[in-house]
């Protein structure tokens, strides 16, 4: 039976089959502040509802030997980490209520107490409340350090993102994906595992990816004071209409001046990619990035669809573009199934590409280079690893989207997917 085959045999992903209802809160966790029957009044802080970092950053060195080891372990995709949540009644209701500002609470990381931090519910197609009466729920968290408290830090660590997983049959991509490209040098977060309680109570196996933000790019960049965006809803694109509400700055001062550069090359376009975008974008890495999201299926996303992508306007590079994936949990996409392949494109930077035969003759390279390196991996030892640490956990998650078996299938399925993807991307593109 194909996954397709499978998935539509099993019909739905929510109660009923699939889903493993939650046990009931015990209510014994004390409330942070005094309870009303009010949700809780939203204190501005310096995140808007797109989760937006532009203040400017009260330490600008970057972390020393300890605040380095700590990250390392942080993203060991060898270990599962532990985050133990407390939020009020009152915080609770302000989540459910909607929106997408922080509320406040405690956390505790790997054994580390911090009082006083922000948390908000993440998601899209993913985003889950914390109200459990229809017999599901599996919020996905974003946690912000130094909402509240100024300095306040995990190393150097300011905000850790905590997903769900609930697109994600192996409950495995991201980890794979995420280290995968990091093994070969690419711009893309780090991700592992965590265990993630809420006041007390079993909230199951998150996936802890790096968090987009000033301390992310740090760690990347020799000048990291440029504007950084990410993409919101489904509009992240270089047309004029879509820079104000499709672009989310996540760092910087927030100009849009890079970003319209790029919209007005492409709206003059004439056909001459490289000659007419590279002022603006680092086209060389532009490629590369594509080639990457090629060789490991991973179509759910800019230059595919017009969201999950981050963008980066380097100043050391005369501020031009380069680009990272944000969300790689749908990767091995097969065309047979689901219709997406390496040039069905959504995006207005990669139809420019298309149109140029020396754009695509280079893509085709990368694409080639790209799959090669993947194969110098043993991907399947990688996935096996990840399977072999999450076992247990995705057996016992009392919040997990599939059921065991599922998962077990869809693992057993891309067991067989991974060795042979590149020879499948290689048919694909006419290699």
């Amino acid at each position: 039976m194909t996954p397709l085959a499978l998935l539509l045999s099993l019909v739905a992903c929510k109660p009923g089959g699939i889903v493993v209802t939650h046990e009931e809160d015990t209510g014994e966790t004390a409330p942070i502040e005094e309870e009303t029957d009010e949700p809780i009044e939203i204190v501005d802080g310096t995140d808007d509802t797109a989760d937006t970092d532009t203040d400017t950053d009260t330490d600008t060195t970057v972390g020393g030997d300890d605040d380095d080891a700590i990250y390392a372990a942080f993203f060991d995709p060898a270990t599962i980490q532990t985050v133990d949540l407390v939020l009020s009644d009152r915080a609770i209701r302000t989540l459910n209520f909607g929106g997408d500002e922080y509320v406040q609470g405690d956390v505790t990381i790997n054994g580390v107490f911090f009082s006083e931090v922000g948390v908000r519910l993440k998601g899209s197609s993913t985003y889950e409340d914390l109200d459990c009466d229809d017999g599901y729920c599996k919020a996905a968290f974003k946690i912000k350090l130094n909402e509240f408290v100024e300095d306040q830090r995990y190393g150097d660590l300011e905000r850790i993102t905590l997903n769900n997983m609930t697109s994600d049959y192996t409950q495995s991509k991201e980890v794979i994906v995420y280290n995968l490209l990091n093994e070969h040098n690419q711009l893309a977060s780090r991700c592992n595992y965590a265990r993630v309680t809420l006041n007390g109570e079993a909230w199951g196996l998150y996936a802890n990816v790096e968090s987009a933000d000033d301390r992310w790019l740090k760690r990347r960049f020799e000048d990291p004071e440029g504007n950084f965006w990410g993409t919101a809803s489904y509009y992240g694109d270089f047309y004029t209409p879509y820079l104000d509400t499709g672009w989310v700055p996540k760092s910087g001062d927030g100009s849009l001046a890079q970003l319209e550069a790029v919209t007005a090359a492409l709206d003059s376009f004439a056909g001459d990619f490289f000659g007419e975008l590279a002022p603006v974008v680092n086209v060389s890495q532009w490629l590369e990035y594509w080639a990457w999201c090629a060789a490991t299926g991973n179509y759910d996303g800019y230059p595919f669809t017009l969201n999950d992508v981050l963008v980066y306007a380097d100043p050391a590079n005369e501020g031009r573009l380069v680009f990272a994936p944000w969300g790689t949990d749908e990767s091995w996409d097969e065309y047979e199934v689901s219709g997406r392949n390496w040039n069905l494109i959504s995006g207005r930077l990669a139809s420019a590409c298309l149109a140029d035969v020396a754009c695509i003759a280079e893509l085709k390279v990368q694409i080639g280079v790209a799959i090669a390196a993947y194969e110098t991996s043993d991907v399947p030892a990688s996935a096996q690893a990840a399977w072999d640490l999450s076992e247990a956990d995705a057996q016992s998650d009392p919040r997990r989207p599939f059921t065991p078996d599922y998962v077990w299938y869809y693992r057993d399925y891309y067991k067989n997917v991974m060795p042979g993807y590149g020879d499948y991307v290689r048919r694909q593109v006419g290699l």
